[in-house]
């Protein structure tokens, strides 16, 4: 083994506490290891950057350890909210569209009549279930353009129809 190698199995003996020290201060449950993992790592990109100038290593390593934890943290977080929100967006949207909201069918089957099948969508989503762009686009698997195209479309048709 080489000598660096020994050093730093030292130095991760003497400061594994540390990184116990900063998983606990933070409140953070670590039962898979996780995180202790990720102050090992911490550990060794201290070890492996520290500069006697920037002053003790205790300092540096306490630092880099408990940065790194806060930074998994909030990776963590984003993550969580990024998924919370896709599950939310998912099932109001499935919601939405398993109800019928429609009360006056032979109203809307006229002016789906008057309609192409994508202006239809527009309407039927925009409209009557009252979803965003964006949801549409993601529901039918194109461009936001298109979504806001089929609109200006049909909003057109349909003023020039009531305006009859």
């Amino acid at each position: 083994m080489s000598n660096e190698h020994l050093n730093f199995e030292r130095v991760v003996k003497e400061n594994e506490r540390l990184i116990y020290y900063h998983i606990h201060s933070l409140r953070i449950n670590d039962s898979e290891g996780t995180y202790f993992s990720e102050g090992l790592v911490a550990l060794w990109k201290a070890y492996e950057s520290y500069d006697k100038e920037l002053g003790k290593f205790s300092t540096f390593l306490s630092w880099k350890i408990r940065n790194a934890l806060i930074d998994r943290i909030r990776k963590e977080s984003t993550q969580q909210k990024h998924q919370l929100n896709y599950l939310q967006q998912t099932s109001a949207t499935t919601s939405l569209l398993t109800e019928d909201y429609i009360e006056d069918h032979h109203l809307w089957e006229q002016v789906k009549s008057l309609l192409t099948q994508n202006q239809w969508k527009w309407v039927y989503y925009f409209i009557i279930h009252d979803l965003s762009v964006e949801q549409i686009a993601s529901l039918e698997k194109v461009s936001k353009d298109s979504v806001k195209n089929w609109g200006r479309h049909a909003r057109r048709i349909l003023r020039e129809r009531l305006s009859m």
